[in-house]
């Protein structure tokens, strides 16, 4: 067993200092969590308040029942000593540290404060998350769901985050696009519990596949740079960074203390490592989706289908600029193409579009046509998602997305939808049904030519890596 799985699994859970005045947000954060949980504040007008949500109530952490393994802290900053110290003497294993007005606060005070917290977690071997930070995010189990708001043990998406608000902001809309999280932690200042020893953790994780980061800076660059280098070689990672200017650097020291680094070093280390950049959030779930949905390919010559003539030329554009090659196809896949195929309007080479693939068998032959010719490595096609009518919502020249999710079955290569940026006159209720039915399927839907481009390049590029 990992040395953090207790913090990211605990057993028992109990939150210090929550108040009826915020609507016990830290209590209400692990209200679906089945096992022991239990309410501390000294303050005995909380405990009613506590006891309509189903927490018994205690003045103190050494007053509870059983053990601990992970203690929810959020008092003001000078009484945390006092409460870590009763955590230590119980055996508590971790304590999340809501609390800031540490180091990040660049005083005299602050500092003096974070180096007593430093020493007394050191010398007792408590697991310390933050300070500064909103914890952990387990929604297998019911624990952080101020972080991600939802329950389910399908994620597998593992997320680390020196903020609060951009780790709930990513795992909020990494939902929204069908990307579900194993376990999310927002680390804060980082003070004992680093970003290696989330790393370390998430690659040994069975729930966890794609690991990814927002990163403000490091600590011990060495330490980072070989663990990231070792779980690199076992699961893709995806690390968006910031403070990469000077000015960026100083606004990242005083959110958590954390030192900048010259761009032209980090990303020398992030290629050594075989870590894939992202600059941000949309490249970071594009590239995520990829990874979650695609096999492990090399290959860069694509089959493509547009919605029109204006848009294969486009496509084609975008792609090959992103050093994808767009071949024409065998011209065993060319005969077989013209037996289903009205030439006037349509345009076969590659990529493909037309009006005569508004036939469902021009379809379907077109697809397999692609799917067995040699030249191909990847299939990529464009859809439009238009208004509801008799009961279907027309993805392209009037099919709906069944067709593709039947296509999806005998797919031998990768395949993957772009949702083109025209979406003017879409529902967006129609566009997240459309949505969800390619992601059941398997099918990766990215948005935009430009994004999905640019995401399946990082992504050839991280399997290159791997099978060096």
């Amino acid at each position: 067993m990992h040395d953090l799985e207790r913090l990211f699994n605990p057993r028992s859970i109990a939150v210090v200092g929550s108040k009826q005045v915020d609507n016990h947000t830290w209590l209400r954060t692990i209200l679906p969590f089945q096992g022991p949980k239990y309410n501390v504040n000294v303050d005995t007008t909380e405990w009613e308040s506590a006891k309509e949500l189903g927490f018994p109530s205690y003045k103190s952490v050494s007053e509870l029942p059983g053990e601990i393994d992970y203690v929810i802290i959020s008092v003001p900053a000078q009484v945390v000593p006092l409460v870590l110290k009763d955590c230590i003497e119980k055996g508590v294993y971790a304590v999340h540290l809501y609390t800031a007005g540490y180091g990040e606060t660049g005083t005299e005070l602050g500092s003096r404060l974070e180096d007593s917290l430093e020493k007394m977690a050191k010398d007792s071997g408590i697991k310390l998350v933050g300070p500064n930070c909103i914890g952990l995010f387990n929604p297998r189990i019911g624990v952080g769901m101020n972080l991600g708001g939802y329950q389910s043990s399908s994620g597998r998406f593992g997320f680390i985050s020196h903020s609060g608000s951009q780790s709930s902001g990513v795992t909020r809309t990494a939902w929204s696009h069908g990307i579900m999280a194993s376990k999310v932690i927002s680390m804060g200042n980082g003070l004992i519990l680093d970003t290696p020893d989330y790393l370390d953790y998430f690659s040994q994780d069975d729930d966890t596949s794609v690991i990814g980061m927002y990163v403000e800076g490091v600590r011990n660059g060495r330490k980072f740079f070989s663990t990231l280098k070792e779980v690199c070689r076992k699961k893709p990672v995806v690390v968006w960074k910031v403070g990469e200017t000077e000015e960026a650097g100083a606004v990242v020291e005083g959110h958590s203390t954390s030192k900048a680094t010259r761009p032209e070093i980090w990303d020398a280390m992030l290629r050594q490592c075989g870590a894939i950049k992202v600059d941000n959030i949309e490249s970071l779930l594009e590239t995520t989706k990829l990874l979650l949905h695609l096999p492990n390919t090399t290959g860069k010559r694509l089959g493509l289908l547009a919605l029109s003539g204006g848009h294969s030329t486009e496509m084609a554009n975008v792609f090959s600029k992103a050093g994808f090659q767009i071949p024409q196809l065998s011209e065993h896949s060319y005969t077989r193409i013209l037996k289903h195929w009205d030439v006037v309007g349509s345009t076969y080479r590659n990529p493909l579009e037309g009006r005569t693939l508004s036939n469902p068998v021009n379809m379907n032959n077109v697809l397999d046509v692609l799917n067995e010719d040699d030249d191909i490595d990847i299939i990529v096609q464009e859809i439009n998602i238009g208004q509801l009518k008799d009961g279907n919502i027309p993805v392209f020249r009037g099919h709906d997305a069944g067709i593709f999710c039947q296509f999806k079955e005998r797919a031998k290569k990768p395949y993957i939808i772009v949702i083109s940026s025209f979406l003017s006159q879409s529902d967006p209720v129609d566009i997240d049904t459309v949505y969800q039915q390619f992601l059941a399927a398997g099918i990766p839907a990215g948005f935009g030519f430009r994004a999905t481009a640019e995401a399946l390049n990082r992504v050839i590029t991280h399997f290159e890596y791997q099978n060096e």
